[in-house]
């Protein structure tokens, strides 16, 4: 019988002669990573796109497990990936991150169904894992559809009133950016001989421009959609720069391009971002809540309430 012996706390059992170097082979096996010793003095901790030195391979494996989960959860063909395509599609800043750390501004309701929505398991009767195919799937609240949380969010007429408001909220938050970057910014305004009305207007060097806030389910093809709708819509009247964000945080890309051209600073786009899609997050979660409280957004009235968080981006 071989003998084992224990090298140190959290090291699993080894041979007996085994040292730390068999030990940290044997782990990279295993973790699918290579050490790189082909340099003269430096020694690299190598795994997929990931390459650090070996004091920071703590935080580099870290990195490369959640790259692999996350992977594995967008290409799972069950539907719970879903909104984690919408969510992978901007990966830079930190505003999801700090949405869900244990300094988030979002209230406990918010927490009941957020994980639920962007995972897809809500109980809801659109899922076959909900409901069997012999009972009705159809919308509890407007009966016209299948009940589904991208029904709930999107579609629903009975949550009409609550998607308005969380348009709205988004485009004030774009208003104020707008004004504090000192354009002369028009809101609702019908374009002349046109029934439009785009949700923020201004001049740009003697040009229309243009800018419409969108709110759509989180799924990249529901985003890209999204985005083409708003361009054709507007783009023969001037120049339209879409707004699309994602109902549970979601952030497009090419929305960073109304940074770029009217030459919004880093620090307050970034501000800006953060509150649009906690905006999002907090008007998708009234409507998720009413959807199964009978149209209450807040039944329970907070009995507990949040604790004051200070939102992680100064004011301007």
């Amino acid at each position: 019988m071989q003998q084992t012996v224990t090298v140190g706390p959290g090291l699993r059992y080894a041979e007996a002669g085994s040292n730390l170097w068999t030990l940290a082979r044997q782990a990279a096996k295993r973790l699918g990573v290579r050490i790189d010793v082909s340099g003269d003095e430096n020694i690299r901790i190598v795994a997929d796109d990931v390459s650090v030195s070996p004091v920071k391979a703590v935080r580099g494996l870290r990195k490369v497990a959640r790259q692999r989960y996350t992977r594995d959860l967008i290409s799972d063909k069950s539907h719970q990936g879903v909104v984690a395509t919408g969510l992978s599609l901007e990966d830079k800043s930190k505003d999801m991150a700090r949405l869900v750390s244990c300094r988030t501004p979002l209230s406990f309701r918010d927490w009941r169904y957020l994980h639920r929505a962007r995972l897809d398991i809500l109980p809801l009767r659109g899922h076959s894992w909900f409901c069997s195919q012999e009972q009705d799937t159809s919308c509890r609240r407007c009966g016209k559809e299948n009940e589904t949380g991208f029904h709930v969010l999107n579609h629903c007429e009975e949550g009409l009133q609550l998607a308005t408001k969380r348009h709205n909220t988004i485009q004030d938050l774009l208003e104020s950016l707008l004004v504090k970057q000192g354009h002369d910014v028009t809101i609702n305004n019908a374009i002349p001989g046109q029934r439009l009305r785009p949700d923020v207007e201004f001049q740009l060097s003697g040009s229309r421009v243009m800018v419409d806030v969108v709110v759509c389910f989180d799924q990249p093809g529901s985003m890209e959609n999204a985005y083409q709708r708003k361009y054709d819509k507007y783009s023969s009247h001037g120049r339209i720069l879409p707004l699309v964000v994602g109902s549970l945080g979601s952030w497009y890309p090419r929305n960073d391009e109304i940074r770029s051209i009217l030459g919004i600073n880093g620090r307050s786009w970034g501000a800006f971002r953060f509150r649009a899609r906690l905006a999002a997050i907090q008007g998708s979660m009234d409507m998720v809540c009413a959807h199964f409280h009978h149209g209450a957004p807040n039944p329970e009235a907070e009995d507990i309430p949040p604790l004051p968080v200070e939102i992680p981006y100064p004011v301007d």
